[in-house]
């Protein structure tokens, strides 16, 4: 099981802080500096003029803002489904969450007007389902979650829906462009409208998430010690799923299903930050932002002059990350 550092391994707040706002503003400037034309710098952001003006504030800036806005989301749904169900490895991909959303999509695409929706409620119809169906397997709704049965449940859910969506690329060629789209975790054509709903989920679910922030400790006690201090574990455990479903349902929309961002960021920022869900979820919400921005960054520059997908490169972050945290869980209890 993952384990994170105690109290006397942690740096000290303040240099977790700084750390953080580093990398932020780090992030900041190597997204907004790199991508599209070579002509167009760090040097050009930093004193825009002309051509550098258009290249920044109508390509770079709303993929910059994606970008943040997808790790705040993602890091945020991955929190609040490890404290719902005490299992440090549920994220909104491990659960099946991610893979509901891009299926309710999928379905979007294929019959558009059957429900007459947009696409974003399509996802999130998927993503919220998925979930429910993943956390009945596991026996959630009944009051208590098997952490084996959590995961199959959840593998079981995504393998189904991602079959599913592949299953769409043999309907019509250009349907299958339109779907590969989402399954890669690309944000190459984003611009200010893609932004603004991300914006839209983003702010309320940090809302919400500081609310149940004191629900999240208490469920860490154990649902038997939540129940007995006033805070229903079922409550919690469906207050958080409706709304790591919408930041999950809403990022797929956008992006498409982005791994690993929701499950290792909350666990690095509890290696800085400790344990206190209202200390961890602004931290998650600035460390997803920090790790995605970083990831925009080297997408455009790994492979130049060809983008690679974030999804790809937030996966090369945050396996190794992800495998060198298990592999020595033991020595950081």
């Amino acid at each position: 099981m993952i384990s994170t550092w105690n109290q006397s391994n942690r740096l000290p707040l303040g240099i977790s802080a700084a750390s953080l706002v580093a990398a932020i503003l780090g992030g900041i400037l190597f997204s907004l500096s790199t991508g599209g034309r070579s002509d167009v710098g760090l040097s050009e952001i930093l004193r825009p003029d002309g051509l550098a003006v258009t290249v920044l504030y109508d390509i770079r800036l709303p993929r910059t803002c994606a970008a943040a806005l997808l790790g705040v989301n993602l890091g945020l749904a991955g929190l609040i489904l490890q404290a719902i169900t005490r299992n440090p490895l549920a994220s909104p991909a491990i659960l099946g969450i991610n893979q509901g959303a891009a299926l309710g999509l999928a379905i979007g695409v294929v019959v558009p007007n059957a429900l007459g929706l947009p696409l974003d409620v399509y996802a999130l119809i998927g993503a919220f389902a998925a979930g429910v169906v993943t956390f009945a397997i596991s026996g959630g709704f009944s009051g208590k979650i098997d952490a084996l049965r959590l995961v199959l449940g959840g593998v079981a859910v995504g393998a189904f829906s991602y079959a599913m969506v592949r299953f769409t690329y043999t309907l019509d060629d250009d349907l299958a462009r339109t779907v590969v789209r989402w399954t890669v975790g690309d944000i190459t054509d984003i611009r200010w409208p893609e932004a603004q709903r991300l914006a839209y989920w983003a702010l309320p679910g940090l809302i919400a998430a500081l609310a149940l922030s004191q629900r999240f400790n208490l469920m860490a006690l154990g649902q038997a010690s939540a129940r007995g201090l006033g805070a229903d574990p079922r409550v919690t455990l469906l207050l958080g799923c409706i709304v790591a479903a919408g930041l999950a349902g809403a990022s797929v929309t956008v992006a498409g299903p982005i791994a690993f961002a929701g499950l290792i960021v909350p666990h690095i920022a509890k290696l800085l930050f400790g344990g206190d869900h209202r200390v961890l979820v602004p931290a998650v919400a600035l460390l997803g932002a920090a790790m995605m921005l970083i990831a925009d960054g080297l997408s455009k520059t790994l492979t130049a002059p060809i983008e690679a997908p974030i999804g790809v490169v937030a996966a090369l972050i945050g396996a190794p990350w992800f495998l060198w945290q298990t592999i020595f869980a033991r020595d950081m209890s």
